[in-house]
């Protein structure tokens, strides 16, 4: 018991130190901003057709676009970029308690991080989708004619698809909301683990070029259409998955076994850090 209060004590110690980084504060607006923009074109299309929209679509389907989920995480790493987090007092710290639990804490904030990174995005789209928006497990006209959108005219016309009609077919509103909210939190914890892990090894500029170099090469190989078996990003999107078989479920098994592998991966590294120096540089 202990040694847990230890672990969530040095977890709160670096929200208290990260709350007020420049840094993270300009993560968190530049997210929202990146999906505010494919927000508001879909808006747009909605406004235009003069019919509701359910208010938990906008977040299914601007997590649909590849452009957006792509910038997304430039945001996420802007939050994240200087993980593992060591600063001046790491070394008391680490005098307290020890390198395995002080490994454990920054993992759970990234966690924690993570989750208020994509929940303050879906209270920025409900909260807009809300003026003309309803509730329900309905899908809506605009988004239906969107999905049967084949030729994308509307694609083209306003800047933003969603071809997923298997999605309206084997799913509630809810439904795909609740899924899309667990893949898109599931891959931005992949990337903020693996980005640690990175930053343990090399410097942190390293560490973000290929992280970063991962997400666009995974961009690429979805525009070239090498989409679901090469490139993470792509997984990221639930519409690949759900097959009204519980294909999605095969997704989260693999995020959360890539995410735990990255996990022992860096308890096997930790110990190797040397945090005298890198408070130094810090």
């Amino acid at each position: 018991m202990a040694r847990i209060k230890q672990v969530f004590y040095m977890t709160k110690t670096t929200f208290l130190e990260e709350q007020h980084n420049k840094r993270v504060i300009m993560g968190f607006i530049l997210g929202i901003t990146l999906f505010g923009y494919w927000l508001n074109l879909f808006l747009q299309y909605a406004l235009d057709t003069g019919e509701p929209v359910n208010v938990l679509e906008a977040f299914v389907v601007v997590e649909h676009h590849h452009k957006s989920i792509l910038f997304l995480v430039v945001g996420w790493l802007l939050m994240i970029s200087d993980a593992p987090f060591i600063k001046k007092n790491t070394y008391l710290l680490l005098c307290r308690s020890s390198r395995k639990q002080w490994d454990a804490a920054m993992l759970q904030y990234i966690m924690i991080q993570t989750f208020l990174y994509v929940a303050s995005i879906v209270v920025v789209s409900v909260a807009v989708s809300i003026l003309l928006g309803f509730w329900g497990n309905m899908w809506s006209s605009p988004v239906y004619h969107l999905a049967m959108d084949t030729n994308n005219y509307l694609g083209v016309k306003y800047n933003i698809s969603f071809p997923w009609v298997n999605i309206m077919q084997t799913m509630t509103v809810p439904q795909a909301f609740m899924i899309t909210f667990v893949f898109l939190f599931l891959y931005l914890v992949l990337i903020g683990f693996l980005l640690y892990v990175c930053n343990l090894l090399l410097k942190e500029i390293y560490g973000i070029l290929i992280v970063f170099g991962i997400q666009i090469a995974g961009y690429l190989l979805q525009q070239e259409g090498i989409t679901y078996l090469l490139s993470l990003m792509a997984k990221a999107i639930p519409g690949y998955a759900i097959d009204g078989n519980g294909g999605q479920w095969k997704v989260v098994v693999l995020f959360c076994a890539v995410i735990l592998i990255l996990a022992f991966v860096s308890l096997w590294l930790i110990g190797r850090v040397d945090f005298n120096d890198e408070a130094e540089e810090g």
